[in-house]
């Protein structure tokens, strides 16, 4: 692979509860009992260099990465390590893996079935849910998957900062749709702000 980019298809883990003592050899020897691994980094101290008892492992493809998810996490204790393997998507996986866009400023009174003509010009929608408050009326934002990578990309490049819907003063904003962490960080900024 060019530079030190995963592919594609190739996903990233996070595996904690990783004894300190062990090596990137003996994570890939033990992972490769369920399933095939590409590569391991074992997480180290700034400072001391030292193992902090967690690791990213990278697996060739989705169903090698569920194998390890499903055979490891909470099963598995390895010798030396006080707790099971914690083994999960690393931040931002599942959402790059599900394609899934961030879609906002729409017209408060916008149709699912609106939303969904825009977007499968540019590709097959796996799932749309546009955001609706109390009184069943849009939020301004939505959220939807497409089948490939080349179509979420193709929709944000033809729409995001561009096309104005029916109804809307402003363009849309299309951007990929924030992890979980993102998600946590900005709900913690809006929590000091109001204070």
């Amino acid at each position: 692979m060019e530079e030190e980019k995963q592919s594609e298809e190739s996903v990233k883990l996070f595996v904690g509860q990783v004894p300190k003592n062990m090596t990137e050899n003996q994570i890939i020897a033990m992972f490769q009992e369920f399933a095939l691994v590409d590569e391991v980094n074992i997480i180290k101290d700034k400072t001391t260099r030292a193992s902090r008892g967690c690791c990213f492992v990278i697996c060739p493809s989705r169903e090698e990465a569920d194998k390890a998810v499903n055979a490891c996490h909470n099963k598995k204790t390895l010798s030396g390590a006080s707790s099971p393997l914690q083994v999960k998507y690393a931040d931002g996986e599942l959402e790059r893996l599900e394609h899934k866009l961030f879609v906002g400023m729409l017209p408060k009174n916008v149709s699912d079935a609106e939303v969904s003509a825009l977007f499968s010009e540019y590709g097959t929608i796996k799932d749309l849910q546009i955001l609706r408050g109390s009184q069943q009326t849009s939020k301004g934002c939505a959220f939807l998957k497409f089948e490939t990578k080349e179509q979420a990309l193709a929709a944000i490049e033809a729409l995001n900062g561009k096309h104005k819907m029916e109804g809307s003063t402003v363009p849309l904003v299309v951007k990929w749709a924030d992890t979980e962490k993102e998600r946590q960080a900005r709900k913690a900024q809006k929590a000091l702000s109001s204070i």
